[in-house]
């Protein structure tokens, strides 16, 4: 049996590795046990995008999509099927850190093989209600995407960790991460 990574996992495990595990592991408990304010936030965005389905306006939100190539699934946010543009929103976007870019791609390359012709992508920060432009992927970075999910799936979560300070402060597992004892910015 083959196994799809979630799309989600492709930012998370840029971000940290280990909150892939502590996700997994506290997935089962009510959310407000293991997520901090940012990721509640988040959630209530995506839920406000993912009721707002437009089919008769050209318009799918929170629709799931799937990558056999990749061994990817997931959700978008939003795309406008008529101007074949695909949106992924975040609340607020201060830099586009590669494991957006990895979401981004993964969606587009999903939808692409599912039959979608996309000839615009972008990010859509709800808090500066900005749009940014992103360029269409191509083989390079396929390929590179390719191996992140692999690093992925082959990643040993029983290893050792490497703990960076300033992402740990801001991470939303930090309360339950065993692998640091700094305090963090949602305590």
């Amino acid at each position: 049996m083959e196994t799809f990574l979630p799309i989600s996992y492709l930012n998370d495990f840029v971000f940290c590795p280990y909150s892939i595990y502590l996700h997994q592991v506290f997935d089962n408990n009510k959310e407000v046990v293991y997520t901090a304010k940012p990721q509640q936030r988040g959630k209530t965005a995506h839920q406000i995008i993912d009721t707002q389905n437009k089919p008769k306006n050209n318009i799918l939100k929170g629709a799931y999509v799937l990558s056999n190539k990749l061994g990817v699934y997931g959700k978008i946010d939003t795309l406008y099927t008529k101007k074949q543009k695909l949106v992924e929103s975040k609340f607020q976007i201060k830099t586009i850190y590669r494991g957006y870019l990895y979401q981004l791609w993964a969606q587009y390359f999903a939808l692409t093989e599912m039959g979608f012709s996309i000839k615009e992508l972008n990010f859509f920060s709800m808090r500066e209600r900005q749009t940014i432009p992103i360029k269409i992927p191509g083989q390079v970075e396929f390929d590179e995407l390719r191996a992140h999910i692999k690093k992925i799936a082959r990643f040993n979560f029983e290893s050792e960790i490497n703990v960076n300070p300033v992402k740990c402060q801001h991470c939303i597992y930090a309360a339950l991460c065993d692998k640091t004892n700094l305090d963090h910015v949602y305590a």
